[in-house]
């Protein structure tokens, strides 16, 4: 298994579980505060996810390609 970034990590898992959480107290509760406090959540594991894969993405730029000779 390849080694993820861990905030890549957090936010996939965060949103996730926070969408599951939403759905179901928004159908249970059926409260319209429910929804302003997960509003607010989502953009922070956003957040996680997006540092996770710039991360990502400029460690995987940084790596340099083998020429094969014919």
């Amino acid at each position: 298994m390849k080694n993820r970034n861990p905030f890549f990590t957090i936010g996939t898992v965060g949103m996730i579980v926070i969408s599951v959480l939403h759905i179901v107290l928004a159908l249970v509760l059926n409260l319209p505060s429910v929804h302003t406090t997960f509003f607010i959540l989502y953009p922070v594991f956003m957040a996680f996810m997006a540092a996770g894969f710039m991360q990502t993405n400029n460690s995987r730029k940084k790596l340099i390609p083998i020429r094969v000779k014919k």
